[in-house]
């Protein structure tokens, strides 16, 4: 039960990114163990990693489906404003660089979603490419 909530709390600290030295002096466990413990417990590691970054992305409000929303929503007001102009303006061109523009992030943004399987009957459900899946 104790060597539990230790893998558990080399996880935790692992995936905050703590050296394999501090880890080995904070919970009293030998560098070689804890890298025996790594090589075991290398996708949870990665998921709590994930959970970080999620968790820090949610509190400042820069998740993905946020941008992607607003990207979306501005790309469709210029799309409105743009199909409402009779072209006869220079302002157009310009709206119409906006909107390409925005498309083109519109894009980038759904293009980097994927879908990895379950690995060892852990959920990974979706990642973006800056996100590490290894470790």
């Amino acid at each position: 039960m104790k060597n539990q909530h230790l893998k558990e709390e080399f996880i935790r600290l692992r995936a905050l990114g703590v050296s394999y030295d501090r880890i080995a002096k904070t919970i009293s466990v030998s560098k070689p163990t804890l890298l025996k413990w790594a090589q075991e417990c290398d996708d949870q590691i990665v998921n709590q990693l994930y959970f970080n970054v999620d968790s820090l992305l949610d509190k400042y409000r820069v998740i993905k489906t946020s941008r992607i929303e607003a990207f979306a929503g501005c790309l469709k007001k210029a799309l409105e404003e743009l199909s409402s102009r009779d072209f006869g303006s220079l302002p157009t061109k310009e709206l119409f660089s906006i909107a390409m523009l925005l498309e083109s992030k519109l894009k980038a943004e759904v293009d980097s979603i994927k879908y990895l399987p379950d690995r060892d009957g852990l959920s990974r459900d979706l990642f973006d490419d800056n996100f590490p899946t290894s470790y």
